[in-house]
């Protein structure tokens, strides 16, 4: 047997060098004490160095790998698996495959590996590439399991949840392009004082696909059950069309739409030249809002 091999040497390189040329991060190697994790790569944002850490295992050529049409598959041990789940850090696990000059990755997740009779299995899609494209969905892992950022997401709209607790009111304002393939728009969220002011509270631009619109905007506030906001709409319904007493809509399930005719429907206040249609719903506290409130209040006590 050869005492010394290169290729799991190429493998590092090449990942170390996609992460310093294209996403601008730190690359840590973990020469020592080898027991899964080769790596360590630390989030840069804006030239500076943030804390937050991803563990990597690399593993470098096609014999790690079964090659299927649109994946590879990656066999592992249970005990690699428990110590990556079980990792104070997110684990992702890199391929880098020399011959075709490929480098895939992939998260280390339950939700995402099979148990197999003695073993467990995880798809590599080839479309994961790992480089400059995929910057912006791998830094979202630096914040965590998708559990730890689903509660984050509850912790930052805490104070929407209060307002509306308190017996304030929180609306968002979403379009819909119902000529586009893939859905598209502006998310504004408002909060209304006592005199019925309107505050812009949050905005950003959100894509979406197969979602109606009370379906998305209960998506982004999961915290909340979403309705017309029936005040804004008596000021603002275009009398042209009563789109409340007019539901018979083709649903059109490549754009992602889908209309229910039931009380909990909801319809546009406007739209325009038959391209985008404005909604404007009120966010109503659910089960989970109520529940996170309670969490947060125990959290908040003196011991």
């Amino acid at each position: 047997m050869p005492r010394y091999s290169k290729t799991e040497r190429v493998g590092v390189n090449a990942v170390e060098k996609i992460v310093l040329d294209e996403f601008g991060w730190i690359f840590r190697e973990q020469p020592i004490a080898d027991v899964g994790i080769d790596a360590h790569i630390e989030l840069v944002e804006d030239g500076n160095p943030t804390g937050k850490l991803v563990a990597v295992q690399i593993k470098t050529g096609a014999s790690h790998f079964k090659d299927r049409r649109d994946a590879i598959v990656y066999y592992g041990s249970i005990s690699h698996l428990e110590y990556w789940t079980g990792h104070s850090l997110p684990v992702i696990l890199v391929a880098h495959l020399p011959d075709s000059n490929q480098t895939l990755w992939v998260l280390i997740h339950e939700s995402t590996v099979v148990n197999t009779q003695s073993r467990w299995k995880i798809e590599i899609p080839k479309t994961n590439i790992f480089g400059g494209p995929s910057k912006n969905e791998i830094s979202k892992i630096f914040e965590g399991p998708p559990s730890l950022q689903k509660l984050r997401k509850l912790a930052i709209d805490e104070p929407l949840m209060r307002h509306i607790k308190k017996g304030g009111k929180v609306s968002v304002e979403l379009e819909h392009w119902y000529n586009k393939s893939l859905g598209r728009t502006p998310v504004m969220v408002f909060i209304h004082d006592e005199d019925g002011n309107e505050i812009l509270s949050q905005e950003w631009f959100q894509y979406y696909k197969r979602l109606g619109i009370k379906e998305l905007a209960e998506t982004l506030f999961p915290w909340s059950s979403a309705k017309v906001d029936e005040e804004f709409y008596e000021m603002n319904a275009d009398g042209d069309d009563d789109w409340s007493n007019s539901l018979e809509r083709a649903i059109d399930e490549d754009n992602g739409y889908f209309w229910e005719e039931d009380e909990d429907s909801v319809y546009p206040y406007t739209d325009s030249s038959g391209e985008v249609e404005y909604y404007r719903l009120e966010l109503i506290l659910n089960d989970l809002g109520k529940s996170f409130l309670e969490i947060a209040d125990y959290l908040s006590e003196d011991s």
